[in-house]
């Protein structure tokens, strides 16, 4: 038993008897202030790097604990039973509370019965209110003291919050609005049409319907139905910040619960956010462990579907390998468990089939073995998540694989070998297998601790093959997948928050008892090893990429070489060493080999804790002067269901292939608009062949005669088109951006001055 265990935990239930007894709460209140760290640290930085308002950010806090943390554990402790410590379920219940969420802001949206939202704590509180009357007793709530091990995690989490700031709050804070990435206006579109409308469209383009993983902004329309705030408050910060928390928390709180000890929750969290494949070469793309954390950031901020799904991988992850283990056993579980598997699937249309993937490999491993009962149980597993997959492939992204195909030498290798070569050279013949090669020891590479788990007999254990089942999945859909946009990379991210996990289990398991001081040292300093194996690999092949195609195959397989020879005599030592000493030959290998994992961490913290920041983001052409406010006066002045026409399609020059990515006015305005942009659309949605110009940003309109009678309104304004505008399509407002054509003097005689005129936009009243 560990300290941890020892001090904290959940007490057993007294005795039943007359008198009520209420929440009592027992030891030491220090094992919640590495908690209260987190967000004293997530609060400050967001008031005074990202801009918020400090009564916004506290109203935003006591949201989470209200909506999403008190009903969350609530149902967490009561129906999966509670964890080793009640940080453990605070953590795990405020997920499960963003699951909660969803069902019911959509419940009472379909119902135009939002207000109602705010009796949900109070239900709750009424509900646990009834329970302890009727059962008058409710087990004591002991909450112990802090480790070491849980300020250690909660290092690893303020890391990354120091990186949000640095990465992101930095170049763009709330006031920089039109400094957004590219992709930012599209999701606060969806958000703001899912704060009025359900169903949902995907508003830029009306009467098209929203298939895509939109659960992330049910929760961003949630939260700011709740609190009021605006929804690029709450994506650019609040509830981006929120989930990047709840991800890295989530790998701490899932690796102490399924392990029972707390020194793996912080290798768990540490791995999400520094692990990577071995950097032997400092220039390619396939491995760069001390960029992994800025990416992970980044690609949280860049894609709420990913930051969303990534804290609630954690909470089915453990109810899976409680189920698989036989510790589970009231009914209640599977429903809730279904109902996570549906969010997660609905969060990221990747990130179920490698957990179907994981639960298919452990059901053969468990036939194999012949054991019947963790066959059925699986099989049980296996078909509710094929179930929930195929459902949810209809549901939320209507039948379509948006251009994704096979292909061994396709995107994926195409694209990697492309960004290893100065611009403009062309990629040699020999550079995919080369390429593979490379993936392929990398990934192996980074596995050894699983491996080394597995070989050890975590191989006969279902719930771990479990574990590393996705991880391994995700690898390959990423290499044999091809996309567009590259897309498939999300099945390789996505998986990472298991991967974190499976490898702390692992290491866990090869070091099954109490680890004694000297035992740490000793692990400590083969992990050391590793790190400085790979300092020295990269010391002697140096970082020059090469210098053109014809020597790309032969740098790549030498640098590969030469760091594999380093890393081997790194083996050599610590085998060597092991025969001397108490450690075990293969936990002193894992140990190794975790160094090389997270090798990016040193210069991860150093980033973190000195820079540099990114300098604030230059204003981009994506939104003129003056139209942000013009969105937001329609806004205010329109209800939610009339319509706005445009004649802004394009990011930039309208020349006849531009970027569609045009979609600020439906973000700002949360209003749908006849036609604005058009990218991000099914082409199967409307009629089109799934091809690779049809799923990128560059698709020709579907609808010509729409988007001519659009644009005669505003180019050719008169009172035939102006009439078909408002009578026949039924547009309330027009939006004129006049960096595009535009005949505003023929409009004012048609329709009298602008209700609104700043910068380069007038707004028009056809009502």
């Amino acid at each position: 038993m560990t300290a941890d265990q020892a001090t904290v935990g959940v007490a057993p239930a007294a005795k039943p008897s007359s008198d009520r007894m209420f929440l009592i709460s027992g030891g030491s209140w220090s094992g919640l202030l590495p908690g209260a760290l987190v967000v004293g640290v997530t609060l400050v930085l967001a008031v005074r790097v990202a801009g918020v308002g400090l009564g916004d950010a506290l109203l935003f806090t006591g949201y989470v604990l209200a909506f999403l943390t008190f009903p969350g554990t609530v149902v967490w402790r009561a129906v999966a039973k509670p964890g080793p410590t009640i940080g453990n379920d605070l953590v795990l219940g405020t997920i499960l509370g963003l699951v909660l969420e969803l069902p019911l802001y959509l419940l009472l949206r379909l119902f135009d019965l939002t207000q109602l939202i705010y009796a949900y704590p109070v239900a709750v509180l009424v509900g646990v209110a009834v329970v302890v009357w009727r059962r008058r007793r409710i087990a004591p709530v002991v909450i112990g003291r802090a480790s070491l091990w849980s300020w250690a995690g909660a290092a690893v989490v303020c890391v990354q919050l120091l990186l949000v700031a640095k990465r992101v709050w930095s170049h763009r804070p709330i006031d920089a609005l039109r400094s957004p990435y590219v992709d930012e206006p599209f999701h606060l579109a969806i958000a703001g049409d899912l704060l009025h409308h359900f169903p949902a469209q995907m508003p830029w383009v009306d009467g098209t319907p929203l298939f895509y993983h939109w659960l992330v902004y049910v929760h961003l329309a949630s939260a700011a139905t709740v609190t009021h705030l605006e929804l690029v408050v709450l994506l650019r910060s609040l509830s981006t910040v929120l989930l990047v928390v709840l991800a890295v928390a989530g790998a701490y709180a899932a690796a102490t619960r399924l392990t029972g000890r707390a020194w793996p929750g912080f290798v768990a969290a540490l791995v999400l956010i520094t692990g990577a494949t071995p950097d032997f070469f400092g220039w390619t793309s396939l491995v760069s462990p001390a960029q992994l954390a800025f990416d992970s950031v980044v690609r949280m901020f860049n894609s709420p579907t990913h930051a969303f799904v990534m804290p609630l991988q954690m909470v089915l992850m453990v109810l899976v390998v409680e189920v698989i283990r036989g510790e589970q056993r009231r009914w209640p579980v599977w429903p809730l468990m279904i109902v996570v598997m549906i969010a997660v699937a609905g969060a990221k249309s990747s990130a179920l089939p490698t957990i179907i993937a994981g639960l298919l490999l452990a059901l053969v491993i468990s036939a194999v073995l012949r054991r019947k009962q963790t066959v059925l149980t699986l099989g049980a597993l296996l078909g509710s998540a094929v179930v929930v997959f195929l459902v949810a492939q209809q549901v939320f992204y209507g039948g379509g694989t948006r251009a994704t195909t096979i292909d061994l030498n396709g995107s994926t290798v195409q694209r990697l070998g492309i960004l290893m070569l100065p611009e403009g050279e062309a990629l040699p013949g020999s550079a995919p297998v080369s390429i593979w090669i490379c993936f392929t020891v990398g990934f192996v590479l980074v596995t050894v601790p699983l491996i080394v788990g597995l070989v050890r007999g975590g191989w006969r254990r279902p719930e771990f093959v479990f574990l590393v089942g996705p991880w391994a999945a995700a690898a390959g859909a990423f290499m044999v997948l091809s996309h567009p946009a590259l897309s498939q990379a999300y099945f390789l991210l996505g998986a990472s928050g298991f991967f974190a996990v499976a490898t702390a289990v692992a290491l866990s398991d090869i070091n099954p008892g109490r680890l004694s001081r000297r035992d740490g040292v000793r692990i400590v300093g083969c992990a050391a090893l590793g790190w400085l194996a790979l300092v020295a690999a990269r010391l002697l092949v140096g970082d020059d990429m090469p210098a053109n195609g014809s020597v790309f195959t032969s740098t790549l397989l030498t640098q590969l070489v030469v760091g594999l020879l380093v890393l081997a005599v790194a083996v050599a030592i610590v085998l060597l060493y092991a025969r001397r000493s108490a450690i075990a030959a293969l936990p002193a290998v894992a140990a190794l080999m975790l160094g090389v994992v997270v090798a990016g961490a040193p210069q991860t913290v150093a980033l973190a804790g000195a820079g540099p920041s990114i300098p604030r983001g230059a204003p981009t052409d994506i939104i003129g002067p003056g139209g942000i406010a013009a969105a937001r006066f329609v806004r205010a002045h329109s209800q939610p269901d009339e319509l706005i026409a445009t004649n802004a399609h394009c990011i930039g020059l309208p020349v006849p292939d531009c970027d569609r990515r045009n979609f600020w006015i439906a973000a700002y305005a949360e209003r749908r608009v006849l036609v604005e942009g058009w990218a991000y659309i099914d082409p199967l949605v409307v009629g089109l062949p799934s091809t690779d110009l049809n799923n990128s940003a560059y698709l020709p309109f579907w609808d010509p005669e729409l988007l001519e009678a659009n644009d005669a309104a505003i180019t050719r304004p008169s009172p035939e088109t102006i009439s078909t505008l408002r009578d026949e399509f039924g547009v309330d407002w027009l939006v004129v951006d006049r960096r595009y054509r535009a005949d505003l003097p023929g409009i004012r005689r048609e329709l009298g001055q602008p209700r609104f005129k700043r910068g380069l936009y007038s707004v028009f009243d056809l009502r």
